[in-house]
């Protein structure tokens, strides 16, 4: 099985319409793309306002699918949400109060990585949807490199 690690730039620009607000946010970080089997795997950490960190995890599977994982234990908060172009996908967010579960719906995705040089792109615009109602459309824009 092929295993292969390469450190990259990240860029992440998310636009979050929620509650008839409009906020974005940006980061830049490292990261580090694996590919492990038929799977591509992109890991970067996101810095906090309290200086803490989450880690987040893209995981791009060979049929296109995206698993977008964030852990921020300093919050104890952690979000596993898929995302399936034009499909609906149960995810869930654990809390320090519980598990709730979540729905997204995957209005568009693009995935686009090559290999050399490595440089990827993977774009989601989604609603996330809790308890039959959508409670936030949502724009992720990821761009990485080597």
């Amino acid at each position: 099985m092929e295993n292969n690690t390469t450190n990259v730039n990240v860029d992440l620009n998310m636009s979050i319409f929620q509650a008839g607000e409009m906020t974005h946010t940006k980061i830049s970080e490292p990261g580090k793309f694996t590919r492990m089997g038929n799977a591509d795997y992109l890991r970067f950490d996101e810095s906090l306002e309290d200086g803490e960190h989450a880690s987040i995890l893209v995981k791009i599977t060979e049929k296109g699918e995206i698993h977008l994982k964030r852990s921020a234990k300093s919050a104890n908060i952690e979000s596993m949400l898929y995302f399936t172009n034009k499909k609906h996908s149960e995810g869930r967010l654990h809390t320090e109060y519980g598990v709730m579960n979540m729905t997204t719906y995957t209005k568009d995705s693009l995935v686009e990585i090559q290999s050399k040089p490595l440089v990827g792109k993977i774009n989601i615009d989604y609603d996330l949807i809790y308890d039959n109602n959508i409670v936030g459309n949502y724009k992720f824009r990821l761009i990485f490199s080597a």
